[in-house]
């Protein structure tokens, strides 16, 4: 099923369209400090290989997606315009892995929206600064913010990791093919056959890829401990088998070098 936003027809109340969630608290997280969720709406989302994990998370929230310019300071509040009167973030994590002070003039960190009762629940570190004693919960229009600076491991794989271990997404063989391929999942459940063939499959630019982002999601996962064990256990595997099939790939060239004549 396809998961781009469709807007709504006009039998849906106009009210509901353009209205805008003012001062959600923007929040940077850190990664050095450092159950399946309720919030579950009428139907899950289907992740496709094309679909962006970020755009559905900012969909599940029923929040546009916001974005900011590269070398713009991180703001404390920011506004979402609401697509739906239902489930609405309460933070908006700025989630960056480069340290502030090392920025880049392109660099922009990246804008997650996110629950405070979700997040607790279904994760055992604590990334989310409590609210002043009287503040209100988000509501479109108004809210109070706070906000805090820090780092996380890997923060391109801080959306997927997200949309699945707050259960806002289903499992699938759609979420193993983003840690690996395809035919690489089809020879679970043995992992010396997986490693094996990602190793011959990949080629050195698209087994650096995996390694890259399979690692980031395990260190954001050491990091923020989240509740699902096996959703960690899935992620564990993957992890194993892409630095397995490294392995098996650094060995092969070594053999290829030892094993060349010389001349």
């Amino acid at each position: 099923m396809n998961c781009q936003w469709c807007p709504p027809t006009p039998s849906f109340s106009s009210s509901l369209l353009p209205v805008l969630l003012r001062s959600v608290s923007l929040t940077t997280i850190s990664s050095f400090q450092m159950t399946r969720s309720r919030l579950l709406p009428t139907t899950h989302h289907v992740l496709t290989q094309d679909d962006d994990p970020l755009d559905l998370l900012y969909h599940r929230f029923n929040v546009a997606k916001a974005t900011l310019q590269p070398g713009v300071p991180i703001p404390s509040t920011i506004d979402l315009r609401v697509l739906k009167d239902a489930h609405i973030p309460s933070h908006v994590l700025a989630v960056f892995d480069v340290p502030e002070n090392e920025w880049e003039p392109s660099y922009r960190p990246i804008l997650v929206p996110i629950r405070t009762d979700l997040y607790t629940r279904d994760f055992r570190t604590n990334i989310i600064p409590p609210s002043p004693p009287g503040t209100p919960y988000p509501i479109p229009y108004s809210c109070p913010t706070l906000r805090q600076a820090n780092l996380v491991p890997h923060a391109p794989s801080i959306p997927l990791l997200f949309l699945f271990a707050l259960g806002l997404e289903s499992r699938s063989h759609l979420f193993c093919c983003r840690l690996l391929p395809s035919e690489v999942i089809g020879e679970f459940p043995a992992p010396p056959a997986m490693a094996q063939s990602m190793s011959e499959l990949c080629s050195d630019s698209q087994l650096a890829q995996y390694i890259t982002f399979n690692q980031g999601l395990w260190r954001n996962i050491l990091s923020l401990c989240p509740r699902d064990t096996q959703f960690v256990e899935l992620v564990q595997t993957a992890w194993n088998v892409t630095v397995e099939a490294r392995r098996i790939r650094r060995r092969a060239a070594v053999d290829i070098h030892t094993q060349a004549p010389d001349y």
